[in-house]
């Protein structure tokens, strides 16, 4: 039998809805040309669950829950309309607005309930395994399917349109609103945010992280989420798209949001009607979460949501990458690091380093994407050693065979750069040759949603055709839209940035504080162990560079990425044997606890980093009350203490505090503010540490 899942192309056998659906009749009409009005029709019986979900119906009412979240809706004879959305604590948060569906498409007319479905499923492995539901409405010119995901004890909902052709006839969409709700009170506040794809260490002002409050009467568009705050309890939507704040383009009907007064809607469908075909293609997906208490509390519960939604498995996505790209400046230079001789120092660098993967960029491929014997550059590009690159070089002669087996000896797992448009085949091929675990497409321009789909469905065959132990690394570098934050990473994580030691071109810049800033915003509203940040060798700084990276110390500049998924953006073969000395214990120890790491949620602590603050994370595990920190004395701050705030502990938790790095351990008791007073006599220079309650 085949399971829901995120097919792009093949919609579920009618078998299953026949097995599924006790009620023969499930066809709903309107009004005929006559005055009958035909009695509502009654939703098929179901009752399911899966651990705490659940899903029943009751007449024409359709129940949901995970147990942290109730969420009804009816049928109305044109579609589903939400009830109540209810809380754990059986608070009411909002409910529908009088619409006759959660979606509007235009006038779609009376709808026919073909299927109502539940199943256990777990999207072909994508996703952690949660109760499906699934309904089938047939219009005059639309077929429609509405697919509900309920994870056991999560805070929230997944909800998500599919749209085909009812027949022969091109669809048209009169509307583009793909969720829409009833606040039950008025908000204290609603705060929408979003995301910079493409940021540049020259853009001012620097802020990766957009936030706008939404008036009674307002709209916002390319913003990612939304947080309803009613003073103690609240909701947030996340529309599931590669939406982000500053897009050259509205992407792939990417919609946002929009209040009209206590009504929420959610705009852009990911779809055009003339993408609309004979088979099923889906909408942008929307989360719906409920939490308690503050904005902190939301961010929790928005991440608590994004781990069940995006789970980390910890053998295919904790690593720390290292890629060919990033030690020289031009293009030239860095595909010449690609080749097979320079990929074998790697490897041992890496393995005396203590690095996990090791990515191959740009330079090893021919037209076909196959290795290539000989690599011949353009121009007469100097390296950064005084050396020029030959004319002609030698890169792979034999293909991957000595690359594979000297990284198997070491240690180490490789990864490999294609363009996004590289054929599936030829990657799968690359992949079986090479046995390559990550893969960073790039260039991506996905405008269109035939390009996008295709994009996605690749990523997805290549994680099946690895057994789902290789991941892609979506590239986020430019404002064309790509991936995004909130959409693809089932498949892997975001390379976030281009950012270059070697370089005076102020736009790729390494700026250890832009870095930091960089991930101290993302950790807001995303997991951050699921983006990559970047460390380099400010030892290649250039003269005249206008960065102040060789100001850092090493441990400080690697010390920013660890509560991401670190990506060592250079060759560690370039790394001065005082580099390596410093670098290789931390990683270590670092190592030792990152299991760990990867089970709390990190937040920002401290100011937002400008190169002058005390600043920093805080990875926080709620299962357990212990963590880590990461806290940074910035270049330019003149004080040796200071005094932060922690989440989550109550004033007066005593804790023990021990130094990762040292092994250091004493106790403290958090202030009334909920502080802890930390030293540090230099700048720049920071503490990396491990936090544990004491009884």
């Amino acid at each position: 039998m085949k399971q829901l899942s995120h097919s792009l192309t093949t919609p579920l056998i009618a078998l299953i809805a026949s097995t599924l659906l006790a009620t023969p009749n499930l066809v709903v009409s309107g009004p005929s040309a006559s005055t009958q009005q035909p009695a509502m029709a009654v939703l098929p019986p179901l009752n399911k669950s899966y651990r705490e979900a659940k899903v029943e119906t009751d007449g024409d009412i359709l129940t949901v829950t995970t147990g942290r979240m109730t969420r009804q809706w009816k049928w109305t004879g044109r579609g589903l309309v939400t009830q109540s959305v209810v809380n754990a604590d059986g608070h009411r948060l909002a409910s529908g607005a009088g619409q006759d569906a959660d979606w509007d498409l235009g006038d779609l007319g009376q709808g026919k309930l073909l299927s109502l479905l539940a199943i256990e499923d777990d999207d072909e492995r994508f996703t952690s395994r949660h109760l499906a539901v699934e309904a089938e409405i047939a219009y005059s010119a639309l077929h429609i399917k509405y697919v509900i995901w309920a994870y056991p004890d999560a805070p929230g909902l997944r909800t998500q349109l599919w749209l085909k052709k009812a027949g022969k006839n091109n669809a048209t969409l009169a509307g583009e609103v793909s969720e829409q709700l009833a606040l039950e009170n008025d908000p204290k506040s609603i705060i929408t945010w979003g995301y910079k794809a493409g940021l540049k260490a020259d853009q001012e002002p620097y802020q990766i992280l957009d936030t706008e409050m939404l008036g009674a009467n307002h709209e916002v568009k390319h913003t990612s989420g939304l947080l309803v705050d009613y003073d103690g309890q609240g909701l947030v939507l996340v529309k599931e798209s590669h939406a982000h704040s500053q897009l050259e383009s509205n992407g792939c009907a990417v919609g946002g949001f929009l209040r009209k007064d206590k009504l929420l809607q959610v705009n852009g469908l990911g779809i055009l009607p003339q993408d609309i075909a004979a088979d099923f293609k889906f909408c942008w997906a929307n989360w719906m979460i409920v939490f308690q208490g503050e904005e902190l509390d939301a961010q929790l519960t928005l991440k608590q949501f994004d781990r069940f939604r995006y789970p980390i498995h910890p053998k295919r996505d904790v690593f720390i990458m290292a890629n060919t790209w990033g030690s020289e400046d031009m293009q030239e230079q860095c595909k010449y690091k690609a080749r097979e001789e320079n990929v074998l120092r790697e490897i041992t660098a890496c393995a005396e380093l203590g690095v996990d993967l090791l990515q191959i960029d740009d330079g090893w491929q021919d037209k076909k994407w196959a290795p290539k014997p000989v690599g011949k550059p353009k121009g007469k590009p100097i390296l950064l050693n005084g050396d020029k690159v030959p004319q002609e070089y030698t890169v792979y002669p034999d293909g991957f065979g000595r690359v594979r087996e000297a990284a198997s000896a070491a240690g180490i797992t490789l990864g490999l750069w294609h363009a996004w448009d590289a054929p599936l085949n030829a990657i799968k091929t690359n992949m079986d040759n090479g046995d390559f675990k990550a893969f960073k497409l790039d260039f991506a321009k996905l405008t269109k949603k035939k390009d996008l789909d295709h994009l996605y469905k690749k990523g997805r065959e290549l994680v099946k055709h690895s057994d789902y132990t290789a991941v892609v690394n979506w590239d986020v570098t430019e404002k064309m839209p790509r991936m995004g934050f909130y959409f693809g990473r089932d498949c892997g994580n975001l390379y976030l940035a281009n950012r270059k030691a070697s370089t005076v071109r102020e736009r790729v810049l390494y700026i250890p504080w832009q870095v930091l800033r960089d991930g101290w915003l993302l950790s807001k509203y995303t997991n951050l162990n699921k983006i990559q940040l970047t460390f380099q060798n400010k030892d290649q700084v250039q003269p005249k560079a206008k960065t102040d990276a060789d100001d850092h110390p090493h441990a400080y500049n690697l010390a920013i990425t660890l509560m991401s998924s670190p990506i060592l953006f250079l060759e560690t073969q370039l790394l001065s044997q005082q580099a390596t000395d410093i670098l290789k214990p931390m990683i270590a120890k670092y190592k030792a606890e990152r299991e760990k790491m990867y089970q709390g949620y990190v937040f920002p602590i401290g100011s937002m980093p400008d190169n002058a603050s005390w600043t920093g994370f805080q990875n926080h595990n709620p299962e357990t009350g212990s963590g880590y920190m990461t806290v940074f004395r910035e270049l330019e701050n003149a004080q040796s203490k200071a005094k932060l705030a922690l989440h989550f502990i109550a004033p007066g938790t005593k804790l023990q505090l021990t130094n990762v790095l040292t092994g250091e351990s004493r106790n403290a008791i958090l202030n009334q503010e909920a502080e802890l007073e930390f030293e540090i006599p230099q700048a720049p220079d920071f503490a990396f540490m491990k936090y544990e309650p004491l009884l």
